[in-house]
């Protein structure tokens, strides 16, 4: 099982912050580095830097060496998947191979509204999804391919640099709370990987049937797929004395978060503490294990509130020190 690291960069990151993460991540030995891809955090929020996904990767390319890079995930409708398949392919060849394409059908309305993009229903997000993948991938691995789509075409397109990975980049597509037969077959078909943001490991059992009734109705080896998982981690501690010091720690920073008031921190922080990796090393160990036999990856978010770089940096040593070797 391999252990992947993930920041949400709309949460305030500066660059700088972003490059120390990444950097931490490689030399603690992770098999990987992602981001979301989002232009903003919540609109009732006050505002803070929300890097671009794509070009926030091409910066950190030059800046690691070993660890792969990638999104968890891209929203197909933010990008012509002619050009967003020329990207991800140039940076595949600017890493030496190194990356992990993820991708879905997008969710954020807010983000669609505010960035004037059309946000058409599920359904169509879907079979727009399904094209864009279709379309990349010919891209990827074919000379000059041609596709005449109800939502995208391409016709005879020059594309190089092609990607170093054969026969193509890995696709990994997102899906969280789509249970739809036409998102679950779309992966079937098109997909190398699904990564899933499970609520429980019996939700995650379901989520494998479903997938697996997917696969043998379009004639998929279901064995072939492969599965990442998405746990956010808040507080985690070496024991019980130094998890409570953390928390005393996090009610004292500085949040990015004007509309929580000081009174709200340890309610927020419980609430936060509840959903998430979190708890005395013993205690994480035990929730992430849940999921070791399940999953390819498992992809663990850093702490989203207080000092991120600071939280990111110790979240980071302890998963190395305390808790990757035991899994």
């Amino acid at each position: 099982m391999k252990i992947g690291i993930q920041i949400e960069p709309q949460m305030g990151y500066t660059y700088e912050e972003i490059v120390t993460l990444a950097k931490a991540a490689e030399d603690a030995g992770f098999y990987s580095f992602t981001v979301s891809d989002h232009f903003f955090g919540n609109i009732q929020s006050v505002e803070k830097q929300a890097h671009d996904a794509w070009t926030l990767l091409a910066l950190l390319t030059p800046q690691t060496e070993r660890i792969r890079l990638g999104t968890l995930v891209s929203c197909h409708s933010y990008r012509n998947p002619a050009h967003l398949a020329k990207i991800v392919a140039n940076l595949d060849y600017a890493s030496n191979g190194r990356i992990d394409f993820g991708i879905g059908a997008g969710w954020k309305e807010s983000e669609y509204e505010a960035y004037g993009y059309p946000m058409p229903s599920s359904k169509t997000r879907v079979l727009q999804l399904r094209e864009a993948i279709q379309i990349i991938n010919l891209l990827w691995t074919e000379e000059r391919p041609s596709f005449q789509g109800e939502y995208y075409s391409i016709k005879e397109t020059m594309f190089l640099p092609k990607p170093v990975q054969k026969p193509r980049i890995p696709i990994w597509v997102g899906n969280q709370k789509l249970k739809t037969p036409i998102m679950e077959e779309t992966i079937a078909r098109y997909a190398d990987g699904l990564n899933y943001d499970s609520e429980t490991p019996e939700d995650f059992a379901e989520k494998k049937k479903r997938m697996r009734d997917a696969c043998e109705k379009v004639g998929r080896n279901f064995d072939e797929l492969k599965w990442s998982i998405y746990l956010t981690t808040s507080v985690i501690g070496e024991d019980a004395e130094d998890f409570e010091e953390k928390k005393q720690e996090l009610l004292n920073q500085h949040w990015l978060f004007t509309e929580i008031t000081d009174e709200l921190k340890p309610k927020i922080i419980e609430i936060m503490l509840a959903k998430s990796i979190s708890g005395t090393v013993d205690t994480a160990i035990e929730k992430i294990s849940q999921y070791k036999n399940e999953a390819d990856i498992i992809i663990l978010g850093l702490p989203m509130m207080g000092d991120l770089r600071k939280n990111g940096l110790d979240t980071i040593k302890i998963l190395k020190e305390h808790i990757a070797k035991k899994l």
